[in-house]
């Protein structure tokens, strides 16, 4: 198995509760050094990237250590939704050759692994809304996002686990008849090495795993599809920012949104969404909401509150203990700073705000789990209103390999070309989908929504957000036909015997929900095919 990220983590760790061995090659070594941006080891992810108003830098989306992006994940754990499993006429490109209900029992074993309390996301509200608005599913978090911290000993001591640190893979050596890979190429600090396994698991991050398999693609093309195939496109995430403020009608209303403990001992959060017949009868793709804070970057908040959260977020060395690098940088935004205005309102601000930032303090270091972020209310009942957006499949959004010569890694292995693209109906789907929210709101009682901004700016204002690279999905996706698809339903290679992804990037689309659980749940499934167990659901629950 390749790769010691949360997906890896869990598969590594149901092996050992199946009793079946696993060597687990992870590129990194033992602890990540500083922050991903400033680990040495980050220098063989980077990448060419086409648009850098689209996509993070390789360097800050991934961690090469063991742990992987547990390092840096904020620990929120999702399911997928019904409606993203469902053949919908107006998503080209979005067909999933698995049912929601045959992956539904996985999410327990990936939960537990993945320690965030649970697998039931379904808690009924206490009315029946109408007009397509549900508030009855919540997102879940991690106890300690970092699952490195948790999950160490057991990799290290286990007797089923074999890990091999800084051990990078090159490349593949196949049978004679190239149906199988009969061992590994593997650079080590002292020599290259094969290494023979029976069955061959790549459990790295979408880009990475497609980095792989193209470098392999270049030498043998007859595989993946062949070149110019299915491999490397329909390169996905999310679109998420926020365009407009929620005002509630009964300001205590709120609370219902806010941030709770569960009886299992991890923190859930209520979302807004569409119900799944409003999505199809309205053409919109799945969008998730949530009411925030302001940006704190903007002093235009005239929160004490919040200007002093966004100067220690703008201090480096206080900031990445609070958020890790990716969060802390969406939070302080653009430069130059306005400090002087944020210093204004912190000194102001001061007598007022102290108890809230005492609490934040207390939830963020001292409290047990940490809450995973915070809210300051207010008596108006007003807040920002966050949305998290599907991206609709798009064949010509995708990942190659850099042409230039001089664009390898220092094992010479050729560096990713990233071309992420949106198009217009991502657009169009968020902005409808926040008039639905704002008609549903209002027919409910609940509240309304007031736009920042207005015709061609409020589309200026998606475009800009239109980005990520932190869930990277669809790459090699999933399907039944070779010529369209990388892997088959199983997660195994069309054409070849013993090689699996367990990723992200088999995605057919990408869902509002971030990746990592269900990529979990799939990563279970797997576990007990290979183990000899039927994958049609768990033989037994997973104990931690």
């Amino acid at each position: 198995m390749v790769g010691t990220g949360p997906v890896g983590m869990a598969l590594a760790l149901e092996f050992e509760r199946l009793g079946r061995d696993v060597l687990v090659l992870e590129s990194g070594g033992l602890a990540l050094n500083g922050p991903a941006v400033d680990n040495p080891a980050a220098e063989a992810s980077r990448a060419s990237i086409a648009d850098t108003r689209r996509h993070a830098p390789m360097e800050l989306a991934v961690c090469r250590a063991l742990g992987g992006t547990s390092w840096t994940w904020g620990g929120r754990c999702v399911p997928y939704d019904d409606v993203d499993f469902l053949d919908r006429a107006f998503v080209a490109d979005a067909h999933w050759p698995v049912t929601h209900d045959e992956i539904r029992p996985w999410y327990k074993a990936a939960t537990d692994h993945m320690l965030c309390g649970s697998d039931t996301f379904d808690f009924p509200y206490s009315r029946q809304l109408t007009d397509g608005l549900t508030v009855d599913f919540v997102e879940r978090w991690a106890i300690e996002s970092r699952l490195i911290l948790l999950h160490r000993e057991k990799l290290l001591n286990s007797t089923h686990i074999k890990l091999s640190l800084n051990s990078t893979v090159t490349g593949f050596n196949f049978s004679q008849d190239g149906q199988t890979i009969e061992s590994l190429a593997v650079q080590t600090p002292s020599d290259p090495i094969r290494v023979k396994a029976r069955q061959i698991i790549l459990a790295t991050g979408g880009v990475e795993a497609t980095r792989i398999l193209l470098n392999v693609q270049k030498k043998a093309p007859q595989y993946f599809g062949g070149v110019d195939g299915p491999l490397g496109r329909y390169y996905m995430g999310h679109i998420s920012g926020k365009i407009a403020s929620i005002r509630f009608d009964r300001p205590a209303d709120f609370a219902d949104l806010d941030f709770k403990l569960d009886v299992n001992g991890s923190w859930i959060r209520r979302r807004f969404m569409l119900t799944t017949e409003a999505q199809v009868e309205n053409k919109v793709l799945n969008t998730a909401f949530w009411p925030d804070n302001p940006p704190f970057y903007d002093p235009g908040h005239r929160s004490g509150v919040l200007s002093s959260v966004f100067i220690a977020l703008a201090f480096p060395p206080v900031g990445r203990k609070l958020l890790s690098e990716a969060i802390r940088l969406a939070h302080t935004g653009p430069r130059p700073y306005r400090l002087a205005a944020h210093l204004r309102n912190a000194i102001f601000g001061a007598p007022k705000g102290a108890l809230d930032i005492y609490r934040i303090l207390r939830d963020r270091f001292l409290r047990k789990p940490k809450k995973p972020g915070f809210l300051v209310s207010n008596s108006g009942g007003k807040y920002a209103l966050h949305y998290h957006a599907e991206q609709v499949p798009n064949a010509e959004s995708r990942i190659t390999l850099s042409s230039d010569p001089a664009e390898t890694d220092s094992f010479g292995m050729a560096r990713a070309a990233i071309d992420l693209r949106f198009v217009e109906q991502d657009i169009d789907s968020v902005i409808e989908s926040h008039n639905l929210l704002d008609k549903a709101l209002r027919s409910n009682g609940i509240g309304h929504l007031e736009f920042w901004y207005s015709g061609a700016k409020l589309r200026e204002r998606i475009w800009d957000q239109a980005a990520d690279g932190f869930h990277q999905v669809g790459t090699i996706r999933m399907g039944t036909d070779p010529k369209k698809s990388v892997v088959d339903p199983d997660l195994k290679i069309h054409g070849l015997t013993n090689l699996y992804i367990a990723s992200s990037a088999v995605f057919p689309t990408a869902g509002q929900a971030n990746s990592t659980l269900l990529a979990g749940a799939f990563a279970m499934r797997l576990a007990h095919r290979l183990a000899g167990h039927s994958a049609d659901s768990p033989t037994s629950k997973a104990t931690l």
